[in-house]
């Protein structure tokens, strides 16, 4: 009885050790036979090399740059990865409601929210009043001029998740209170000033609740297909007040609800790659007429703005509601009205493409409020108002519409203890002097060169010391003394030359 006992457990060990050696030895046979085909992974991957011991040199073994990048290299291809990638990403969601994808968070009631969203709508991006005022101004005096052309000027605020699901964030904005925001200002600064706006963020949150299906997907960042052609039918209403004429009418002829999800409306969700669906309220796929009969008007439209105008162009509302669009994707890569590529905007002539048409729109929803218009809102005023671009300003602007250098921007002001704005500045001036540096031919005005100067005076502790001493004997501020030297040093040089 002892012998077959013994006999059973040996066995069972034995399975269980050729089971681990199985478990272990699967995932290099993956990596190099490939014998299993795995799904693969949703969004942008860098694709990384394979393990190469040919690349071994001393030199990086002595250092460690060797082996980090083999374990790398080994860790990104290892078999199964992608499975394995999706049961961590399932098990982090099912049981702690957390994704793992980047810049996605899990709200109440599951809404899966792009983080950026949030931030933007607590008031944690804004960058300042000075910006929006200054943005407004020169968007109030394009309108102006492109309306004695006979051509249009619309800024179209689109709905974001943060703002529509405010009472869906997630715990840890629950009790953080909301300060202002970008889009608050820069609403309240277009309206002050009578430029035209186009709200669809407070269009969707008038209708809240009221309508047949959901205007925001559970899964997806972008408005709902359903959405989408509501906020188009209200855009071209509200074109045709503002220019007079009769447009193409738009219509709903049926809502097809399928088993499967039309993209974008669950873009989110595959970005988490999991192994199972989410579970969410299904979305419809709206059926459209657009009424061309005789008498309609089909204006030539050029529009700068984000991803959500994608499901417009998917359902053909432009191709058809418009004579022509062009989309300027972040005001970079170019799209037909037909879908089809259009180059770059840099590649374009400014001045050609704005004039050629009879609406100019900006579409952004309030992600990038931070961003605006991307430089497009300033080559706009630079068309009609050449002149003196103040470089802090044209700093600024790159800072804010680059998300890399913004986000850096944010995290130090954080840590810093500053505002963005500040931060923001601080930022542009070192960009600013250090292009002078390199570029000094670049810069010739006596604006320019003075702030130059004192920004060297501030930079050197020595000179500083010096000023101090200097405005106690003139009796006069630190700064005052500052101005006077680097207008002393402006004078010396022009004399020289």
């Amino acid at each position: 009885m002892k012998s077959a006992d013994r006999q059973r457990n040996l066995r069972f060990r034995n399975l269980l050790f050729s089971f681990v050696v199985v478990i272990l030895v699967m995932p290099g046979l993956q990596g190099m036979l490939g014998f299993v085909h795995e799904k693969p992974l949703s969004g942008a991957f860098t694709e990384t090399a394979t393990p190469d011991f040919g690349e071994f040199t001393w030199k990086t073994w002595l250092d460690g740059s060797f082996q980090e990048e083999y374990n790398n290299r080994l860790e990104q291809n290892i078999g199964f990865r992608n499975s394995l990638v999706r049961l961590n990403n399932q098990i982090s969601y099912s049981f702690f409601r957390q994704a793992n994808a980047e810049g996605v968070i899990v709200g109440q009631q599951s809404e899966l929210f792009e983080e950026d969203y949030i931030r933007e709508y607590t008031g944690e991006y804004f960058v300042g009043e000075k910006v929006w005022q200054k943005k407004a101004r020169q968007l109030r005096a394009v309108q102006d001029t492109l309306s004695k052309l006979g051509k249009s000027l619309v800024i179209i605020f689109e709905p974001g998740k943060g703002s529509f699901y405010s009472d869906r964030l997630p715990g840890k904005y629950r009790n953080i209170a909301k300060t202002v925001s970008n889009y608050d200002v820069l609403s309240r600064e277009l309206n002050n000033l009578g430029v035209n706006v186009l709200d669809l963020n407070q269009y969707f949150l008038s209708i809240k609740g009221k309508t047949e299906f959901p205007l925001f997907p559970q899964c997806g960042t972008h408005w709902s297909y359903y959405g989408s052609v509501l906020a188009a039918d209200t855009t071209l209403k509200y074109l045709e007040r503002l220019r007079g004429t009769d447009l193409p009418d738009l219509s709903i002829v049926s809502n097809e609800i399928g088993d499967t999800i039309r993209h974008p409306d669950y873009d989110i969700g595959l970005a988490m790659n999991l192994i199972f669906p989410i579970k969410h309220p299904l979305t419809t796929d709206p059926k459209l007429k657009i009424d061309q009969g005789s008498g309609k008007t089909r204006p030539q439209v050029l529009i700068a703005g984000d991803s959500f105008y994608f499901n417009w162009l998917n359902n053909r509302i432009p191709t058809e509601a418009f004579g022509s669009c062009d989309f300027w994707y972040y005001n970079n890569n170019i799209t037909k009205s037909d879908g089809s590529p259009g180059g770059k905007a840099t590649e374009k002539d400014f001045r050609s493409e704005v004039l050629q048409r009879d609406i100019i729109a900006v579409m952004i929803t309030e992600r990038f409020m931070h961003a605006f218009a991307w430089g497009f809102d300033e080559q706009l005023y630079d068309l009609f108002f050449p002149g003196y671009r103040d470089p802090e300003e044209v700093f600024a602007d790159q800072i804010r519409s680059y998300g890399d250098e913004f986000g850096r921007m944010v995290k130090e002001a954080s840590a810093m203890n500053i505002s963005l704005e500040e931060r923001i500045n601080k930022e542009a001036n070192y960009l600013f002097y250090d292009d002078y540096k390199a570029n000094p031919d670049k810069y010739t005005e006596k604006r320019d060169l003075l702030r130059i100067y004192e920004m060297g005076i501030r930079g050197t502790p020595d000179w500083m010391q010096e000023m101090v001493k200097k405005a106690a004997i003139n009796k006069i501020s630190i700064d005052e003394q500052i101005r006077r030297d680097a207008e002393w040093i402006y004078e010396d040089k022009m004399k020289n030359k």
